[in-house]
């Protein structure tokens, strides 16, 4: 089971602290408001000290984060973005990379496998970047369940959309 690792996975790779606020699948903090898919009742939301959001789902052993920074540093490369979020996957194995969407927009999705905490995971990896903000949202699973939770995954993130902050 990898139930504890894959939720200590997240954590890890989370951003750093701030106040947030998520309510009625609208996530707010700073200067970033965004709206997410629905989960079924199986998800449960887990409380991160870091980062945006996360969601258990402890029949299938899995895990979805969404988490956004921004800098002022620019552009970035989607591929070198996705591959900085692996710090922890031991054993590494690019699988595919594929043109997604997000927010109704080109972002890029990468799978792999790899092995956290001696169990072997199985991870999709959407990356998206609008202006000075990046957007990743990541799926980790054992290997056996990936598949039944990847569609509700992908649900999640097609209803992924950019809220204007009212200033």
């Amino acid at each position: 089971m990898i139930s504890c690792s894959s939720v200590d996975f997240i954590k890890a790779y989370s951003s750093l602290e701030t106040k947030k606020n998520f309510t009625d699948q609208t996530f707010i903090k700073r200067d970033i408001t965004y709206k997410v898919g629905k989960l079924n009742e199986n998800w449960k939301i887990v409380n991160l000290e870091f980062g945006d959001l996360a969601f258990y789902n402890k029949s299938l052993n899995s895990t979805i984060n969404v988490n956004s920074t921004c800098s002022n540093t620019g552009n970035y490369n989607l591929t070198t973005l996705s591959d900085s979020l692996l710090s922890g996957l031991k054993n590494k194995q690019l699988i595919e990379r594929l043109v997604a969407t997000a927010n109704k927009e080109g972002a890029l999705e990468s799978k792999y496998y790899g092995q956290y905490d001696n169990n072997r995971v199985k991870m999709s990896i959407i990356v998206y970047q609008k202006e000075l903000c990046v957007y990743d949202f990541s799926y980790i699973s054992d290997v056996l369940n990936f598949n039944k939770g990847y569609k509700e995954f992908k649900n999640f993130i097609s209803e992924f959309e950019l809220i204007e902050n009212e200033q």
